[in-house]
């Protein structure tokens, strides 16, 4: 059975090429994952890693990225709080979630491979350069296992 050039250039595009390495490697060898559903993503209002340095702080802004690690340290206060670092195709991202704002989004957080969060930019820092997004809620919808996240948008 023959290719047409259109089936053939479709399994050529960004997105599918990060599925076939997704599934198989889970090691991205054609660029970062996120890049191919960039376009849906800025539709959608979510900023890179890299539009977070033009941010004012106090800002409310939309960031997704695959999950690095979600780090649970012990506090004075015996309360959960989460640190997440993320990455999209401009660099990485670190999101604080304090116990309020786990409600409901734990589960999503601990189990997605591509996170979308909602919350305040926060710069600390000489000249702000420490740069942290205070995570309010988990955007569900556009969360979850990376190979979901490519193959339906």
């Amino acid at each position: 059975m023959d290719e047409s050039p259109r089936d053939a250039a479709e399994m050529d595009s960004p997105k599918v090429k990060a599925l076939r390495e997704a599934a198989s490697m889970s090691v991205f060898c054609s660029g970062h994952p996120l890049a191919a559903v960039r376009p849906m993503l800025a539709a959608e209002g979510v900023v890179t890693a890299a539009d977070l340095r033009r941010i004012p702080s106090g800002s409310r802004v939309l960031v997704t990225g695959v999950l690095v690690i979600v780090h649970t340290p012990p506090t004075k206060s015996g309360k959960r709080v989460m640190f997440i670092t993320m990455e999209d195709e401009t660099g990485l991202l670190d999101v604080v979630a304090f116990p309020r704002a786990q409600d409901g989004f734990a589960k999503a957080i601990l189990t997605s491979e591509v996170l979308t969060v909602e919350g305040i930019l926060q710069r600390q820092g000489k000249n702000g350069v420490s740069v942290s997004v205070v995570m309010e809620k988990v955007v569900l919808r556009l969360s979850g296992l990376l190979s979901g996240f490519l193959g339906e948008r």
